[in-house]
């Protein structure tokens, strides 16, 4: 398994008379896992797509 880098962003914001940090991380990917990353979200939106779009055909066929 592969080691992940993490990006640490840090901001500090008031809320309600309080200082609250917020610490966000972001994975820092090689260009190969962003690629790859990628294509795996575009396959997952595209099976999403896919459903519905059939279902919607179903629907004004009357099936």
């Amino acid at each position: 398994m592969e080691h992940i880098r993490y990006k640490k962003e840090t901001e500090v914001v008031t809320f309600q008379g309080k200082e609250i940090t917020l610490e966000n991380l972001s994975p820092v990917f090689t260009p190969e896992q962003e690629a790859a990353k990628r294509r795996e979200l575009e396959q997952q939106l595209y099976d999403v797509f896919r459903k519905y779009a059939d279902k919607r055909r179903a629907e004004e066929t009357g099936s």
